[in-house]
């Protein structure tokens, strides 16, 4: 039995290489310094992660910083976005609101999540920082089971005023009914106002600040943004300095009512940043992370080892 384990426990090690050698993303990061004005991204295979917190929960604050390491350290294979929807917290936009709203439908669940909580390409929702592991494990499960993604071309551009984005419209034959192309405008590094309980650093990472939906069929909907045409979207550059947009064609919220969580993940997802590097020359991973990443390594190989062991029983 202990040899078994331990060979389930190298099989997924070795998945863990296979993953980092699979083909990149295509995220874009472009330093502000670099930035000028104009960028396009073709993509569509990273992993959405989602990050329901609040400016005022002390775990939450504790773990930003290492979160836009541990994106970084993915190489943009997943994409990160934080949403802050709770009415005490310092930002609490609409945007985030909508999409916890969105959870809540899709689940037939009242509850609101604990903070911090995580949800993996629309999965399984891991509430605390010690499920940090099952997020790990999600991501990898994730991106082995992903057989095919939409490609999705994405064009942002910025002038004095505004940062538009344009995604490129699906072709005749790509069209699938129930689902839409979903625009998050995210910032970086946002301060929290005065005023407010924050027991973190001035300013919370990947908060989402408005999104726009445009679905294959029905009508086009923005919050905390505006739609300039169909698949079009602009947000204010006003105190922006450094943000993503994160594209997702995605399941239309009516259309995941219906849906279990295994057929409800994103069918592509990219993203085009215009941050600053979260990892200052000699800066290491936190010491808690490549441990939590080992165990989840462990977690998935014992998962794949006793689904095998099932299946032999039932045969």
């Amino acid at each position: 039995m202990f040899g078994r384990t331990m060979g389930a426990t190298r099989t997924a090690i070795i998945l863990c290489c296979i993953l980092l050698v699979m083909p990149f993303a295509n995220a874009r990061s472009i330093e502000p310094s670099e930035w000028d004005g104009w960028a396009v991204v073709e993509g569509g295979y990273s992993i959405l992660v989602e990050e329901y917190t609040a400016t005022w929960c002390t775990r939450c604050a504790e773990i930003d910083p290492d979160l836009s390491i541990v994106a970084e350290e993915h190489g943009k294979r997943i994409a990160m976005v934080s949403y802050h929807p709770d009415e005490g917290d310092a930002f609490a936009p609409d945007a985030a609101k909508y999409r916890l709203q969105r959870y809540i439908n899709q689940h037939n669940n009242t509850s609101i999540p604990g903070y911090p909580s995580f949800v993996v390409n629309n999965g399984v929702i891991r509430e605390g920082v010690p499920s940090w592991p099952d997020v790990t494990s999600d991501i990898l499960r994730a991106e082995s089971n992903q057989r095919g993604y939409t490609k999705l071309t994405v064009t942002a551009q910025t002038n004095e005023t505004h940062l538009t984005v344009t995604v490129m419209p699906p072709k005749g034959n790509e069209i699938v009914n129930g689902t839409q192309y979903t625009i998050l405008f995210v910032e970086h590094k946002k301060t929290v106002p005065e005023g407010f309980d924050n027991p973190g650093e001035k300013h919370r990472d990947r908060v989402l600040v408005g999104l726009a939906e445009f679905p294959m069929e029905g009508e086009m909907l923005a919050i905390d943004a505006s739609i300039e045409a169909p698949f079009v979207a602009s947000y204010p550059t006003q105190n922006l300095e450094e943000w993503s947009v994160i594209v997702v064609h995605e399941y239309t919220g009516e259309a995941l009512k219906t849906r279990n969580i295994m057929n409800a993940q994103p069918l592509g997802v990219v993203e085009l940043a215009v941050q600053s590097s979260a990892l200052e020359e000699g800066t290491e991973l936190p010491v808690i992370l490549p441990v939590m990443v080992f165990l989840a390594v462990g977690i998935l190989g014992l998962v794949t080892f006793q689904s095998k062991e099932k299946v032999r029983e039932e045969e």
